[in-house]
């Protein structure tokens, strides 16, 4: 099993064995079966894949935050991701948009890029 992933730096699960990136975290490569897997930093590049505008608030946490966009982002190393989508209007975003990932609170979102 992988190891606790790196809080500060964007990174996938890649297998040892045939060098693939993947997601979500798996016990075997889905590439080649292989073990021997680890966090490694990923460019942090990518584009929309597709994506929605969220209007209403699922808790009034998330109130004040309205509108905004979660989006499934095609990283530049292969696998798709649900993040959000920052620093862009939500009428701004665009199937194959390009984003760059950041850090927020130990977790990915993308932003314009």
């Amino acid at each position: 099993m992988l190891p606790a992933r790196p809080a500060d730096v964007f990174s996938l699960p890649r297998c040892g064995d045939c060098g693939a990136f993947h997601f979500y975290p798996k016990p075997a490569c889905p590439e080649c079966g292989g073990a021997k897997l680890d966090w490694a930093a990923a460019s942090g590049g990518g584009s929309v894949y597709s994506f929605s505008v969220v209007h209403r608030a699922p808790s009034p946490a998330f109130k004040e935050q309205l509108p905004y966009v979660v989006a499934i982002v095609k990283t530049d190393e292969g696998p798709h991701l649900l993040s959000r989508v920052v620093g862009v209007a939500p009428e701004a975003v665009k199937i194959g948009m390009r984003l760059r990932a950041r850090m927020e609170d130990g977790r990915p979102v993308f932003e314009a890029g």
